[in-house]
């Protein structure tokens, strides 16, 4: 019964969750990756430093696709059980933090070594991934915290329901004197 309720109300449909704060932010931090990558790669490549240059467009094409799939398991409703919930939650939140710092880190080192920039469409890229790292960092932490203080609402209430049902089992008597005077 516990996994029951719990399931119930922890499990939006796609479409909520498509549309749900949290899921809007993913998906505009997904936005800023890719077109901050396009951008990166069709305006010119950063000739002071191909390593990375390189390095740069691999992990903005990395973090967009485990983004991608990340919220894709959210959105198509993937995810069943109590445990496999949790296990999304966590791995959401871990992969969320690894993109956040990967993603910052690779950006502001490409921003520092790529400073013989010709156009003004240039310096666009990196600060861009810096805005989708922060998104991608606060929708994961939300989407956690959420899920946390849903799920221990969720455990306060059935302890209490549970605890007023053993209650009227071993003194019935009382339980519905108690309701009558209620």
């Amino acid at each position: 019964m516990k996994s029951e309720i719990l399931r119930t109300t922890m499990l939006q449909t796609g479409a909520e969750f498509v549309l749900s704060p949290v899921g809007v932010t993913k998906i505009v931090s997904l936005l800023c990756m890719i077109v901050g990558g396009m951008i990166f790669i069709t305006a010119g490549d950063c000739v002071e430093s191909r390593v990375w240059n390189v390095t740069y467009i691999t992990i903005t094409t990395a973090s967009a696709l485990l983004t991608m799939v990340s919220y894709s398991s959210f959105a198509l409703n993937l995810v069943r059980t109590d445990r496999g919930l949790k296990t999304q939650h966590i791995s959401v939140l871990a992969v969320s933090y690894a993109v956040f710092f990967f993603l910052l880190i690779v950006s502001i080192i490409t921003m520092t070594q790529c400073t013989r920039s010709v156009h003004v469409v240039q310096k666009i890229p990196e600060p861009l991934t810096m805005i989708a790292a922060v998104l991608l960092a606060a929708s994961g932490t939300v989407l956690f915290l959420r899920w946390r203080s849903t799920i221990q609402t969720e455990e306060l209430q059935l302890h209490a329901h549970e605890r007023t049902v053993s209650d009227m089992r071993t003194n019935p008597r009382e339980a519905a004197r108690k309701s009558v005077m209620v």
